[in-house]
């Protein structure tokens, strides 16, 4: 099942799929904020006016990222149309058990 990471508002990471959570991420903007998935995906998600991911290491799960499009345009491709256009997004696809964020476990 496709489980995507990706940002929204200037201060919420979004786990959505398999795994749905919100987490809180005010400090984004400050430093990158680590997350891991149980499938051994590891990479960083910060804000700087745009939510920007930085993978780190590639896990069965890993598919693929797609970029930000910019406020003044729509993501277009499958599992992203409703993602906001200012966020990159991470696509996940295999039997997550937990996706590690800020050092905390969120579990199916």
């Amino acid at each position: 099942m496709i489980t995507r990471i990706y940002g929204a508002s200037d201060d919420l990471i979004e786990i959505d799929g398999q795994i749905s959570d919100e987490v809180d991420a005010y400090s984004a903007s400050d430093e990158p904020v680590k997350f891991k998935t149980s499938q051994g995906t590891k990479g960083t998600i910060m804000y700087d006016g745009e939510w920007k991911i930085t993978i780190k290491e590639e896990g069965p799960d890993f598919v693929k990222v797609i970029e930000s499009v910019g406020d003044d345009n729509k993501h277009t491709e499958e599992n992203t149309k409703d993602v906001p256009p200012y966020s990159d997004v991470i696509i996940l696809d295999g039997d997550l058990e937990w996706v590690k964020v800020k050092g905390k476990k969120y579990k199916k």
